[in-house]
């Protein structure tokens, strides 16, 4: 693997645990270092990291709250 691909992954430890459970990531990688961007932004995913998913996280919590208010109430 290119060097500078292997000090960006070791250097999170998500991108480790995901090229873990992803090998082709690895494979990849090893033949076109240029896609590290598309790396990033497949681990982003898998870990629920993109706005779409953190906004849909934050809904939840809040229909959660308000469900527990209306039941105090």
């Amino acid at each position: 693997m290119h060097p500078n691909c292997y000090h960006f992954i070791q250097s999170k430890s998500e991108y480790k645990e995901f090229i873990r459970f992803h090998p082709s990531w690895y494979r990849t990688l090893n033949r076109h270092p240029d896609s590290l961007p598309q790396f990033v932004e497949a681990a982003r995913q898998y870990h629920g990291q993109t706005f779409p998913q953190q906004l849909e996280r934050w809904q939840k919590n809040i229909n959660t709250i308000s469900m527990i208010m209306r039941l105090l109430k």
